[in-house]
C-alpha cells in the first residue's frame, strides 16, 4: 500500500508540473548607478560605450547619475520606475543629454538638481506623480519630448535660471501644463502645445523675473491658459491662448509684465484678468470673444495701448468707429474708471513678421526697467 500512495503522489505531482507552464520568477530591478568613473551598476539593460549609455531593453529602477558629459539613449524603450523613486536623478550633474525614454510610474520622470547644461529632448513622460523637474538648475534644455498624464505638473522649473522649454507637447496633466516658480528667472518658454491641463497651461509664481513666455497653443485648462503670481518683468507675446475655462491670463499681486501680441480668444470668464496690485503694458493683442472681455481690480491702472500711431489691442466687442480709416477707432475701449484702451484697433492684428518684434521688445524692455526703477527708487 505504501508503494501504491507513493506512486499516485507522484503521479499527481507530474501532472501538476506538465499542465501549467512554469511560472518565471521576475526579480524587480532596484537602483541603478552610472557611477563616477562610468562604471555601469544595476541592470544589464544598457550598454556603454564611451560615454554614450544605450538600452537595449526595458529598465525597471531609478537611475542615479554620478557622471556628466555623458548620453543616456532611450532607444525607444521603457525606463518603469516604482511610483516612489525618481526616474533619472540628476544631482550636480553637468552637460549630460537624455533621450528618446518611456519614462512612466516614477515620483518624477525626471529630476535634475544645482545642475547646468543638461538636455532632455525625445522622451515621452507620462504617468509619473511630475514629470520633468529642474531645481537650483541652470541652462537646462527640454524640448521635443511628450510629457502627459502626470498627475501633478508636466514640466517644473523651481529656482531655476535660463531654462529653454521648447517644442514640447504637454497635455492632459492633472495640475499645471508648465509651472515656473520660487525666483526661477531667465527662462524662455516656447512654441509648445500646452492642452487640457488641470488648472492652469503656465503657472507663474513667487517672485518669476524676466522670463519670456511665447509662440506657446494654449488650449481648454481646467482654469487659466496663463496664471501670474507676484511675477515681474516678465514678457507674454505671441501665444494662442483658447478656450479656458477660466481665464486666457490672470494676474494677481505684485505683478508687471509686458503682454503683446498674443490671441486670446473664446475664454469662459475673460480675456485677461488683472486681480489686485498689478500694474502691465497690454497692447497689440487680439480679444475675441472672450466671456468678458478685460477687467482690472478697482483702483489698478495698467497701459493698455502703445500709443497713436502704434495703437492699442483688437477687440471684437469694440462697438466704435473708425471715421478717417487709419484702423484705430475713434473712441477709447472703456475698460473701467482707471483703465481704457485710447487707441482701439478696429481689424484683427495678422501674424507679425520678425522685423517688427524687435521695436516692440525694446519698447518693452524700456518699460521694464523704467518700472523697476520707480520700484526701487520710489522718490527718483
Amino acid at each position: 500500500m505504501r508503494v501504491k500512495s507513493t506512486f499516485v503522489v507522484l503521479l499527481i505531482l507530474s501532472v501538476v508540473l506538465f499542465t501549467f507552464p512554469q511560472i518565471e520568477v521576475v526579480k524587480a530591478q532596484g537602483t541603478i548607478y552610472i557611477r563616477a568613473d562610468g562604471t555601469l551598476e544595476g541592470t544589464d539593460k544598457i550598454q556603454r560605450d564611451g560615454n554614450i549609455y544605450t538600452f537595449t531593453g526595458n529598465v525597471s529602477g531609478a537611475i542615479i547619475l554620478e557622471k556628466g558629459s555623458i548620453i543616456i539613449d532611450g532607444n525607444g524603450y521603457i525606463l518603469t520606475g516604482d511610483a516612489d523613486n525618481h526616474g533619472f536623478y540628476l544631482a550636480h550633474i553637468n552637460d549630460t543629454t537624455i533621450k528618446n525614454v518611456r519614462i512612466e510610474n516614477c515620483n518624477y520622470g525626471v529630476y535634475i538638481s544645482e545642475s547646468v547644461n543638461n538636455t532632455i529632448t525625445e522622451n515621452t513622460v507620462t504617468g509619473n506623480n511630475l514629470g520633468i523637474v529642474t531645481s537650483y538648475s541652470k541652462n537646462t534644455l527640454i524640448t521635443e519630448n511628450n510629457v502627459l498624464n502626470n498627475v501633478y505638473v508636466g514640466i517644473n522649473c523651481f529656482h531655476s535660471e535660463n531654462d529653454t522649454v521648447t517644442k514640447n507637447v504637454v497635455t492632459n496633466n492633472g495640475d499645471h501644463g508648465i509651472l515656473l516658480h520660487s525666483s526661477t528667472k531667465g527662462c524662455y518658454i516656447s512654441e509648445n502645445e500646452i492642452l487640457n491641463s488641470g488648472s492652469n497651461g503656465i503657472r507663474m509664481g513667487w517672485a518669476t523675473t524676466n522670463n519670456t513666455i511665447t509662440e506657446n497653443k494654449i488650449q481648454n485648462s481646467g482654469e487659466n491658459g496663463i496664471s501670474l503670481y507676484e511675477s515681474r518683468f516678465n514678457t507674454i507675446s505671441r501665444n494662442n491662448i483658447d478656450g479656458n475655462n477660466a481665464n486666457g491670463i490672470y494676474q494677481t499681486t505684485y505683478c508687471t509684465n509686458v503682454i503683446i501680441l498674443n490671441n486670446i480668444t473664446s475664454n469662459r470668464e475673460y480675456g485677461i484678468y488683472n486681480n489686485q496690485w498689478t500694474s502691465n503694458q497690454i497692447y497689440h493683442n487680439n480679444f475675441i470673444d472672450n466671456g468678458n472681455q478685460a477687467t482690472n481690480y478697482p483702483g489698478d491702472t495698467s497701459t493698455w495701448d502703445n500709443g497713436f500711431p502704434s495703437g492699442g489691442n483688437y477687440w471684437s466687442d469694440y462697438n466704435g468707429t473708425d471715421n478717417n480709416g487709419d484702423g484705430i477707432g475713434d473712441t477709447p475701449y472703456i475698460i473701467d474708471e482707471n483703465n481704457q484702451d485710447n487707441y482701439p484697433l478696429v481689424n484683427v492684428i495678422p501674424e507679425f513678421p520678425s522685423w517688427i518684434i524687435l521695436p516692440l521688445f525694446f519698447t518693452a524692455t524700456l518699460f521694464a526697467l523704467i518700472v523697476k526703477k520707480r520700484l526701487f527708487h520710489p522718490h527718483s
